[in-house]
Formats: structure tokens, sequence, C-alpha cells
């Protein structure tokens, strides 16, 4: 039995090795043309670290003492399958005028066409290293270190125009509305002033919002708030989630209704009469106090000097509205509106909802 574990075992680990072990690639050294061969040196060191953080390849360094020639592609495969690796790459570094031309290629040992390529402009050798980090990362992939949308590894070259990146801080404006679900399911429509700054991965934000800007609304209602929201990757679409606090006041308005008794003088019975009319006012309860919501997003155009954000939110407040009965009696009323006494409830329930905005931003 203990034998046939071992083999097992041995099987195991065998496919194991087999199935995970990264592929290795020999990188020449790098061709340097109206630029200091130090710096491919250095690209070297740094593609290598990069290329095997990433996990899919294990580089191998080529040397002078190689005595391979770039534009003799054969010595380079040749000392590739010498060194036992099953791919190899040539990168070519070219300046011309104020800017350098970083070009890679990646070849299998068993073939003459490259099976990945790319070509990146560096506006001087502070760029190297963002470059060299997107190749790395799509290197031997379907993708392009050219298309990599990695907003926080860019070259000075892709800042200089236009303007839209490395930015982090941004204010704006939104439109949108409340839904609250208590007491009474209303659209309050309204305006967004918010504030937010990226730290790459943690969205932080203010914001401050002015709900029930319609003339029929029963709610108005304010409130100002702080944030923090996950933002998903580093792309210029990003999704986001999170919650905060917020401190807010409202006034929900509803409309009341009772039997008034109105007295007044006959002049056919030289005498006072009582009569009973159904009127109806407007009762307001006005609230305030801290709340918290939980939400989420997408921030389109992220880093760039005009971003739009679309959001939603649920919200709740810790303190309750009061809906009174829709019919009471006429001393409740003067109750209420002479002495400011409670009228009759028909619920008392948490303020809470759901609210969304449209926002425009503007980074700098």
């Amino acid at each position: 039995m203990n034998n046939i574990s071992k083999t097992l075992l041995a099987i195991f680990t065998a496919f194991s090795v087999a199935t995970f072990a990264a592929e290795k690639v020999y990188m020449a050294p790098v061709g340097t043309t109206n630029i200091h061969s130090d710096y491919g040196i250095a690209a070297q060191k740094l593609m290598k670290t990069y290329i095997e953080d990433d996990g899919r390849f294990i580089l191998v360094e080529g040397t002078a003492a190689d005595s391979v020639v770039l534009e003799k592609q054969e010595t380079v495969k040749n000392k590739a399958v010498e060194k036992g690796c099953s791919k190899y790459l040539i990168a070519e570094f070219t300046r011309l005028g104020d800017n350098v031309i970083l070009s890679f290629k990646l070849y299998g040992t068993d073939s003459d066409t490259p099976v990945w390529q790319d070509r990146l402009k560096a506006a001087n050798p502070d760029d190297f290293d963002p470059i060299i980090q997107r190749v790395a990362r799509t290197i031997g992939t379907d993708e392009k270190a050219t298309n990599d949308q990695d907003i926080y590894n860019i070259t000075e070259n892709e800042v200089k125009a236009p303007k839209r990146k490395k930015v982090n801080s941004y204010f704006g404006i939104g439109i949108g509305g409340m839904v609250p679900l208590a007491p009474e399911i209303e659209m309050a429509p309204g305006l967004n002033l918010f504030g937010i700054y990226d730290t790459q991965s943690i969205l932080f934000g203010i914001d401050c919002n002015l709900w029930g800007m319609s003339s029929d609304s029963r709610y108005s209602y304010a409130d100002f708030g702080i944030s923090a929201y996950y933002a998903f990757g580093r792309k210029f679409i990003a999704p986001y989630i999170g919650g905060g606090l917020s401190f807010s006041a409202v006034d929900y308005e509803t409309e009341v209704s009772y039997v008034a008794e109105r007295e007044y003088y006959d002049y056919d019975i030289q005498g006072y009469r009582t009569t009973k009319e159904t009127e109806y006012n407007t009762y307001v309860d006005d609230k305030s106090g801290i709340g918290a919501f939980i939400g989420g997003g997408v921030m389109l155009n992220r880093a760039s000097s005009i971003i739009l954000l679309a959001e939603v939110k649920y919200f709740v407040n810790f303190f309750k509205l009061t809906e009174p009965k829709g019919t009471v009696t006429y001393e409740q009323w003067k109750d209420y509106d002479w002495y400011d006494n409670d009228l009759p409830t028909k619920s008392d329930k948490l303020f809470q909802g759901f609210m969304f905005n449209l926002k425009l931003g503007y980074g700098f």
C-alpha cells in the first residue's frame, strides 16, 4: 500500500511540475542605437524582475559573452536552445530626436515568426520602467502593452497631450433624486455637489444632496456626507462600492382633514348659527440627525480632467418620520396647530430609501 501511495504521489508531483512550471525565455542583450548601452543593461535587469514577478516565464539573461548578433536571428535562437529555453526575446531601443522607440519581439524556438510583438515610445529614460512593466504583464498574451489601461503606470510621453492622466482630485455637480420607502414612496428630484480624492484603490468623497426641488414634492431634504469607496481595477472605466455617514435634515408634508365648527351671525333669526365644514390643512414633520448609506457606481474616464459617475445608494437615517392619520378631530388639529402637540399617528418609521445620481466632475 505504501508503494502504491508513493507511486501516485510521484505521478501527481511530476504532473504538477509539468503543468505549472513556467516557460524559460532567453533575452538577448538589448540592442541600442543612439543611446548609451547601459540603458539596455538596466532594462534587461528590470525585465527579468517584472517578468518573473508575473510568474508566467523565467527570463534567462543574455550577456556579451553569448556572442549573439540581433541582425542574425539564427544566432539568438541557437543560444536560446543551448540554454534550454522554449522562447527568446529580442528588444531594441532606438533614439529618434527627443524620443526613444522601444521594440520587443517574442519568438518560439520552432519558428522565425514572432508569437508576440509590440512597440512603444518613451519621452525619456524615466519612461523605460512603466513601459517594461507593461511589456512584462502582456508579453506572450493576446494583449498589447500599447493598449494597457493601467492609469497609474503611464509614461511622460502619454501625459504630454492631451493632459488627461495623473488626475486624482475632482469637484463637480450631479442631477438625480431620492426615493424614500417610508413614510411615503415618492420621487424627490434635486441636485448633488461632490468632491472625490482618488488614492488609486480607495475613493474618498464628500457629498451635499438637495432633494425635493419640485413644486409638488412632499419632501424637502438636505444632507452632508463623507464616504469611502473601493475601486475595482486601474482602468479608465472603474466600478466601485462602499458607503459612509451623513448628517441630514428633512421636512415631510402631508394633508390632513378635519371637521371644523364655524359660528356666524344669521340676520334672519337675529342670532348665531354653528355649521360644520370639512377642511384640509398641511401637517409638517421636520427631523434631523445622523444617517448611514451603502452603494456603488461606475466612474468613466478615471484619472482624466473630466469624469462621469453613475451612482446608486441605499440610505437609512437614525430618526423616524411620523405620518399622521388622514382624518382627525378639530380639537386634535387645534392642539397641533396652536400648541404643537402630536396628531394621532398612522405610522412612525425610520426614514430610509434610495438615492441615485449622474455626476459630472472636473479633475485637477
